[in-house]
This record gives structure tokens, sequence and C-alpha cells, in this order.
């Protein structure tokens, strides 16, 4: 055998230090370890790095076996043993021979590219770790070997910059653009626009090493902005590469090609239609998308297992399922080669078209939290699917009534700024009367008016009414009015607007009506009431909506029923009272993210704690409410009732009186910088500091004790990598856990953990 030796690199090694820390534990454990994952993700270099570093901390001699250039799966075995350097015997076979030379010695193994030839490659490991117990193997492969003994480590991409990061971007993938780009242009110092740029290029490039070390070779011939906006796309820019790469990795189209060429002609069909997808999906969305025309829909979940199984597709955890996701790159490879993306794109609309109005049809009872969880994960593909719609003159009313059947999800979590540029697409695009028309003025007009302009809302509002009643639209009719009536009422035109709402309500008792504006418009009536000195009919008001809301479950509609209810009460003079509906309403929105909710809730309570003597925590608290609606799309949390305003004004002034200007401002800055959730647990009145230490026991029930350690240190505003050192585990494994937290949980954030762990161990400590 000849002296262990690895392939020397040119350039050095990036990141991937938590990755390499358990890498190397997990060698320790396991004789067979295949890197899996998509090509360009980095398995060979990580494989090198990983030998390397073995070679010193495991110890043992070394050999590397390339097996990219091997095609017929009998010379398996004697390309690993040329790699080591056992000469041929003609009488006895690679193998036998590779068994003797190995059985007595320690030794790692890596074999290289094994994809193409996984079932070979499985058989030569399988037997050599047999014969020879001191041997060790790292493979790297775009699917498993599957051989008993097997783990499989799936690569993941470089780490990225949080989208926040624009000015000073950090992360794995962000250093390996600058150690690349350097050398290319010597002296290269980008600016902090530029830190910026290159951050917003290595998330467009998904983290991915080949493609990112492309991009920065060719900062020499294009400006990163200009390779940012290229209109030939993604493989048109990365064309060209390091020459003395392999073929395979030259471009980034060839990596992604070799990928495709493992494939079967119906995993390719598959993984064609499966491009129409932005962002992630589920396994129903994949068989409606793609089942057909030579893909039965029992067939989309054994192909989808292949696909996941060569790296091509991504399984990630979500809410306690299982979601799909294609990278960037790998999906725009699909679209290049499907024959009727048209046809593809129809096809991926309608399917959202039709889960928009399911879901539309659900917001009206008790399964509000789970439209609202489910519709976050598919709005990129709605995004897609509005895209689609808008740029094809046939598709454009589909569109909008899309467009439409979004508004409860735009409207209970915050997204108004969203939901108005694409209604205000597709009226631009559909000028014609129509119901679907009607209905996307009147959700326009009601967005507009939250947004505080009045007289934009009133133009909506008023062409709903007109179209509405030239085509018999009663269903449209009947919700113009009711948000007619919420823009008197913000004018201070309160006769008026008490007299459209009535209206309104008689009109939701009809079958026309909507059970979910039915009790916002009890809300409504019950707010105008409050506002007229009418408190003690407010309250009554305000118990019958409540109490139809409870019946059906529904939450939304309700959270604003006990946000009047808690106004009422401020208005007069029962500040407990107060305090617990408001709490009450904001424990329904947090569930919805409703945060423009959550913000006229903080409003309010700061309010009564000024009443209460705590001026402190009332100026936290209005912090908090604007920054809530700032966030959301609203221009006030009070949405310019000149009344609110007015008292809202009186009670600042009262706290900056107590306090003094600076102590003031400093609290409602705290508030103003707040994650929402957060934001909501101290609205609640829980500690928003450091977690107070609990006994592992009051977790039990529900979290694993590593998992309660990093749900700790999330709430304690730890990154992933932070939470990796702190713990000396990997970024991947902390990752992992975030995700089964999140399962568990039914949460969706890092900022819905941090609020669940301060709410459980305020309950727990109290």
């Amino acid at each position: 055998m000849r002296r262990a030796s690895l392939p020397i690199d040119l350039t050095n090694f990036v990141g991937r230090r938590q990755e390499l820390t358990q890498l190397l534990e997990t060698l320790r454990g396991s004789r067979l370890v295949t890197l899996t994952g998509p090509g360009g993700v980095g398995k060979t270099r990580l494989a090198k790095e990983l030998a390397r570093r073995a070679a010193t901390e495991v110890g043992g001699a070394v050999f590397f076996a390339e097996l990219a250039e091997v095609s017929n799966p009998d010379n398996v075995p004697p390309a690993i043993a040329l790699a080591m350097g056992v000469t041929g015997d003609p009488h006895r076979s690679a193998l036998d021979e590779l068994s003797e030379k190995l059985q007595d010695r320690r030794v790692l193994l890596v074999l290289d590219n094994c994809e193409h030839l996984s079932p070979a490659c499985g058989r030569a490991a399988s037997v050599l770790l047999r014969c020879a117990p001191g041997l060790r193997i790292v493979a790297t492969s775009r699917e498993p070997l599957g051989i008993l003994g097997e783990l499989t480590w799936s690569v993941p991409p470089l780490a990225l910059p949080r989208d926040s990061d624009t000015a000073t971007p950090a992360g794995d993938a962000v250093d390996l653009f600058l150690e690349r780009a350097r050398p290319v242009l010597p002296g290269f110092a980008p600016s902090d626009e530029e830190l910026g740029l290159i951050g917003e290029l290595c998330r467009r490039l998904d983290g991915m090493p080949l493609a990112i070390e492309l991009a920065a070779v060719r900062i020499r011939s294009l400006p990163l902005d200009q390779i940012l906006s290229a209109e030939g796309g993604i493989f048109d820019v990365l064309d060209r590469g390091n020459r003395d790469a392999p073929a395979r990795h030259q471009t980034l189209r060839n990596a992604i090609q070799w990928s495709y060429d493992l494939c079967t002609p119906q995993e390719r069909l598959l993984w064609q239609r499966l491009s129409a997808f932005s962002g992630s999906f589920d396994l129903q969305a994949a068989k409606e998308v793609s089942a057909g025309g030579g893909i039965g829909s029992r067939d989309v979940v054994r192909l989808l297992g292949e696909l996941v199984e060569k790296s091509v597709v991504t399984l990630t955890p979500s809410g306690g399922g299982q979601r799909y996701r294609l990278l960037e790159s790998i999906r725009m490879f699909g679209l290049e080669r499907c024959s009727d993306v048209d046809a593809l794109r129809r096809r991926h609309r309608d399917h959202y078209l039709r889960l928009a109005e399911e879901f539309e049809r659900s917001s009206m009872d008790a399964d509000q939290f789970e439209v609202v969880r489910h519709l976050d994960g598919e709005l990129a593909n709605f995004r897609a699917a509005l895209e689609y719609s808008f740029a094809d003159p046939g598709e454009r009313l589909l569109g909008l009534r899309l467009a439409g059947a979004l508004w409860f999800y735009w409207n209970a979590c915050g997204n108004m700024r969203d939901g108005c540029l694409w209604l205000r697409r597709g009226l631009a695009v559909n000028p014609e009367p129509s119901p679907e028309r009607a209905k996307a003025l009147w959700v326009l007009g009601w967005y507009t008016m939250l947004q505080g302009d009045n007289a934009d809302a009133r133009e909506h509002l008023e062409e709903c009414r007109l179209i509405a009643t030239d085509i018999g639209d009663d269903a449209a009719r009947i919700r113009a009015t009711q948000f007619r009536g919420t823009v008197e009422q913000i004018d201070g035109n309160l006769p008026e607007a008490l007299a459209l709402l009535e209206e309104t309500r008689r009109g939701h008792e009809t079958p026309a009506g909507d059970r979910t504006l039915s009790v916002l418009c009890a809300a409504q009536i019950a707010f105008v009431l409050g506002l007229t000195d009418r408190v003690d009919e407010a309250h009554r008001t305000c118990d019958a909506a409540v109490a139809e809301g409870q019946a059906h479950g529904e939450r939304w509609a309700t959270s604003w029923v006990l946000w009047v209810r808690g106004l009422a009460y401020h208005l007069g003079g029962d500040t407990q009272a107060s305090i617990d509906a408001l709490r009450d309403s904001i424990d329904l929105k947090a569930s919805l993210s409703d945060w423009m909710g959550a913000a006229t809730c903080a409003e309010v309570l700061a309010w009564n704690f000024v009443d209460t003597g705590q001026p402190e925590q009332a100026a936290r608290l209005m912090g908090i409410g604007r920054m809530l609606c700032g966030a959301m799309g609203g221009a006030s949390p009070l949405f310019g009732t000149p009344a609110l305003v007015g008292r809202r004004a009186e009670f600042e002034q009262r706290a900056r009186d107590a306090m003094g200007a600076e102590p003031f401002n400093r609290e409602f800055e705290a508030g103003l910088t707040m994650e929402p959730l957060v934001a909501v647990a101290v609205a609640l009145g829980r500690e928003s500091g450091k977690p107070v230490p609990v006994p592992h026991e009051a977790w039990d029930d529900l979290l694993t004790t590593r998992e309660i350690e990093i749900s700790r240190l999330v709430a304690e505003g730890l990154s992933n990598n932070e939470i990796a050192e702190s713990l000396t585990i990997s970024r991947r494994t902390v990752e992992g856990h975030l995700n089964r937290i999140l399962a568990k949980l039914n949460l969706r954030s890092r900022s819905q953990v941090t609020a669940w762990v301060i709410r459980r161990e305020s309950l727990i400590t109290n």
C-alpha cells in the first residue's frame, strides 16, 4: 500500500466549524458515514477537511478514492485499490486483496462521488467493513448507499445572514464569497452597501458553496447589482467557473445536470412539475399539481421519496407534519426542462385558488387557527400564483378572485401591505364590473381605511356598492355598507355610522351574510355605542357577540368584541375589568398573529396603567402599540378615530409628566424595538427579560431536557450558531431540535418560542 494521502486544495476551507465538530464525533461511533446532499453543496470539500482532521484526532492512515470517472460498477473495487496503492494480482479480486491488506490496519477511506454507482459502492463498503475492523469509511453521494450500518449525514447549505442583516451580513456563506472574491479582485474591500448585496446574493443562491464560488469569480467582470438583476437568470450568470474543476462542477448547470442524468424518466418529469412551487409545499399539493400525463397520484408519493433520497428535494418538518422544497437553482433547472410551463403554472394557480377558497370558508368557524397556520406556509405559492395570473391576460380575472379569497388571511395576520399590493394590481388589470371586482373593492376599501386613508377607502367602497347594486351581488353590498359605516365612525359621523352598521347587521342575518363579519359588525356597533356614552348598551351588545362567536369557535372577530369590551370598561372607570378583557383579546389575537389588533389592545392597556400609577409600563405599551401597528401596515393603532386619538394624547402626556421626558422616551423605545411575540408577552403581564430557572419536571410533558435548554437559549436571544457554541453541538443539530420544538408546541417562529418560554416560566414561577 502507498503512503496515505489526500488531494491538495488550492483554496482555503471556509466555515463549517460546527459541522466538522459533529462529524468527528459521529465518526468515532460509526464506521460508515455517508455525506449526502445536492450537487454543489460542498460534500467533497467537507469530506476532505473531515479526513484531514480525523487523521490527527481519530488517528490512522487516510486514503481518498475519486469515483466520478468510474462508469462500470465492476471497476469500483479496482478504483479503490488503485487509490490505496494496492497492486493487482491477476488471480485474485481487488476486494480480496483490499480485505487482506486492511484487516490489521487502522484506515480512514474516503469514497467520493458514489451516487452513480451506489449499489456497487455499497457492496464494496460492506465487504471491506466486515473484513477490516480498523476501517472507517466516509462516502459522499447524492443518495445513501443503502447498506446496514450506514449513517447518512445531510450536508446543509452554508449559514446565511439573517434577512435583517442588510448592512453587515454575517455567516459562512458571506465569508466564502469574500474569501473567493479577493484573489479575483485583489484589494477587494466591499462597502456596507456592497456587503448588503453580497448577503442578498448568498440568500438568492441558497447558501450553496459552488454557486457562491462561481458568483465570486464573476465580480471581476460584473458588478454585484448586475449579477443580482441579470435578465438571463442565475444559470446564464454562473456559466463560467474553474476550468481545473471536474466538468460537473465547472458551472452550476453542469452540477445539477449530473443529478438530473441520474434520475429515471418519471423522476425527471416529477422534478419538472415540482418546479412550479415557490418556497415549500405539502404532499397533497404535489399530488394535485404533478399527477397526470405519465404520473399517477400514487406514483407521486414514491417518486417524491426517491427525489428526497437523491437530494433533489429537501424534506423539512413543519407544525407536526412534513413539507418539501426545491433549492432555487434546482427549481429553475426543472422549469427550464418543462415542455409546457404555462399549463404547469395554470395547474399550480388552480390548486392554490381552490385552497384559498376552501380556507376562506373555514375562516368562518373554529378552524381559524388552522387556516392561519396552513396559509402561512403557502404564502410564497400564493404570490407565485397571483404573479402568473396577472401577467397573463386570459388569467387575470381568476387572479383577482384569488386575491379576494385571501382577505381573511391578510387581515387577521397583519399582511395588509401585501394584500393591498395584490388587490391594486388585480383591479388595475380587471376594470370591468364583476363579482370579483366588487369583492376586491370592499376588501381594499377596508384595508386602506385601516391604513389611515379614508378618502381612498370611500372611493373603493362606493364603487363596490354601485357594482354590487348593478349586478345584484348582495354579499358585496352588505360588506361595502359595513365598512362605509366604519369610515363614517372614524370621521366622527357617529349617527350615520351607527345607521349603516345596523343595516349591515340585518344584512348578515340573510343568506348573503357572513358569520365572522357579523360578529365583527357587532363589535363595530358596540364601539360606536361606547363613543356616544351608551356604555350599558355597548356591554350588552358585546355580551351577545361574544356568546355568538364562542358558540361557533370563532376567534378573530370575537377578539375585536373583547377589545371593545375592554374599551367600554375603561370608559366606565372599571380598570381591572378593562385589563382582563383586553388580555383575553390579546390571547386570541396572538394565536392568529393579528398584530394590528394586538396593537389596539396595547394602547388601551397603556391608558389603564396610567390610571393605576404605572407610567413606565404604560410608556412601554405605547411603544409596543406603535411598533405592532407600523410593522403590519397600519397607520395608527387607533385607526385615526378622533375621540381615541385625543384620548391617547392625553394619557401620553400624563405618563410623560409622571416620569419625565427622557425616561418616557427610553421605555417607549424599548417597546418600539421588541419582537411581536415578546411584546405580546409584556402586554399580557409576563416577564420579558431573561427567563427565571424552573425545575425540568415542569416541562417534561412537552419537551426533552435538551429541547428545554435550547428553548431557554432562544428566549435569551442567542442565534443558532451561538447556541451551538454554548452547548458544543453543531448548528445543524440545533436547527433539528428547534424544528421539533416548533412542531411540538405548534409554533411558527423563534419569537413565538421566546414568548412561550416567557409565558410558561412566568406561570410556573407564579
